[in-house]
This record gives structure tokens, sequence and C-alpha cells, in this order.
């Protein structure tokens, strides 16, 4: 059968893709948009890393890495 990757948004955990490893694979190095907080993804090797797309008006105004405690 198919064995299934849930890919999470690295921002807000939430899940943006659920396919199988094989279609994922496809997919590497594209960019995907959060329906819930609304950064963007790269995919990179079966995970979310963040976009260093300086057009996302995003960046560092709604990523949890921009928040200092």
């Amino acid at each position: 059968m198919y064995n299934f990757k849930s890919l999470i948004c690295y921002n807000c955990k939430s899940v943006i893709l659920n396919l199988p490893e094989s279609e994922v694979s496809k997919l590497d190095g594209l960019t995907f948009q959060c329906e819930c907080c609304g950064n963007k993804n790269v995919l990179s090797q079966f995970t979310f890393s963040k976009s260093t797309d300086i057009g996302d008006p995003y960046i560092n105004i709604l990523s949890a890495d921009s928040l200092a405690l």
C-alpha cells in the first residue's frame, strides 16, 4: 500500500499536505502557503522550511520565528 506523509507548516504546525511519499518527492522545491497562518513554506526533502521569498508580506510579520520572548 502507500506510505502517507503529513507535511506540517513550520510556523503554526498545521497539516498542509497529506500525500503518499512517492507524490511528495515530485513536489520537492515548491512553495506552499499555509491556509491557517498565511506563511509560505518551501518543501525540502519531505519537510517544510521557511521561505526566503522577499516578496512574501507575511515573513517576519506573522512568523513565530520573529517573536522574542
